[in-house]
């Protein structure tokens, strides 16, 4: 299988996996709320707690920045390349649809570090009057 093909497989695995795991890692950061908020609970496994749902954001965003990388590898192989070389579309494609999915990605992460910080809400993130 060619590099460009390889990139795009993984950013469409990507496109597939990378919200199913945002799912995962609401539903584990409600928990973990749920679990801090409780004063009876010891520090470690607060910390633990917290710490498990921050690598859990880390993994689900090194998919897409995986596929944007072996996008661009693909490409300057390509372009580098004396003799024509398939697969350039794939390549671009690739770096797309994996930039675009790992900018969702981090709004989802910001959004969870303002709900855990209490600075916005599930109502919205406007001050309140």
């Amino acid at each position: 299988m060619a590099t460009s093909s390889k990139a795009l497989l993984v950013a469409l695995i990507g496109v597939v996996a990378c919200p199913l795991l945002i799912c995962i890692e609401v539903v584990t950061f409600v928990l973990v709320g749920m679990g801090t908020f409780d004063e009876g609970n010891p520090l470690f496994g607060k910390v633990a707690t917290s710490a498990a749902v921050i690598l859990m954001g880390a993994v689900i965003l090194a998919l897409p920045v995986k596929a944007f990388m072996m996008g661009a590898r693909a490409r300057k192989a390509i372009s580098s390349s004396d003799t024509f070389v398939a697969g350039a579309s794939k390549a671009l494609a690739s770096q797309v649809i994996s930039g675009i999915l790992a900018a969702g990605v981090v709004i989802v992460q910001i959004l969870l570090v303002l709900l855990a910080s209490r600075v916005c809400s599930l109502e919205g993130c406007w001050p309140a009057s």
